[in-house]
């Protein structure tokens, strides 16, 4: 006779939750090709961080640019660290906001798919673990919240109108990008390692800075 604790034969255990960090490193990857493609391309109104480091994204083969996205934080922002942003772009989602930055990022047919692609990674991260996508992802609470009710029409349309806002993370500081593409030439992980270090220590302290505001 079977107990009353037991489960009924039909019953199973909870399917456990995987964090997509295989369709992290594809978007890492997508924007990384994005960068080499801009550095290859010469043009003036490339980012900042192009310019600092056009000879290594050009010298960069798909192997090297493999191993520097296959890292486990997201190195694509979408104003992730902007509740107040984000918040407009839940009242307002066809609007269209002035860039963060007054320099141009990628161009707008490579824009809108990366800014799609990483906001469907956002969404489906958020619902698998949410804790853990504020933090590998790099966002405020308030972003997480607004992402995770948005509907398939509103990422095609903040795709569509908000691609200029896709930037490569921490485009501002260009050491970072190069000792990650250093380590990636090397193949060495603990160099490797070192970057991710680095990198969630990053987004940890913006995190705390968001957190006290």
């Amino acid at each position: 006779m079977r107990r009353k604790t037991d489960l009924p034969a039909s019953a199973s255990a909870p399917e456990a939750r995987v964090f997509p960090y295989k369709s992290l490193h594809e978007v890492n990857e997508r924007c990384i090709e994005l960068l080499v493609n801009a550095a290859r391309s010469e043009q003036a109104s490339a980012l900042p961080l192009v310019r600092h480091l056009r000879e290594s994204l050009r010298t960069s083969d798909p192997e090297i640019r493999r191993r520097a996205a296959a890292r486990n934080i997201l190195l694509v922002d979408i104003a992730f660290h902007d509740g107040d942003w984000w918040r407009g772009v839940n009242l307002a989602p066809t609007r269209r906001r002035r860039p963060l930055v007054a320099y141009a990022g990628f161009p707008r047919r490579t824009a809108v798919p990366l800014a799609r692609a990483t906001l469907m990674l956002a969404w489906h991260a958020i619902q698998e673990d949410p804790t853990t996508a504020t933090v590998l992802l790099g966002m405020h609470r308030e972003v997480t919240k607004v992402i995770a009710g948005l509907q398939l029409s509103d990422i095609d349309s903040i795709a569509e109108r908000r691609f200029r806002h896709v930037l490569p993370r921490w485009h501002d500081q260009p050491a970072y990008w190069g000792e990650l593409l250093d380590a990636a030439r090397s193949a060495a992980a603990a160099a490797l390692r070192r970057c991710d270090v680095r990198g969630l220590q990053m987004i940890v302290g913006e995190q705390l800075r968001m957190a006290a505001q």
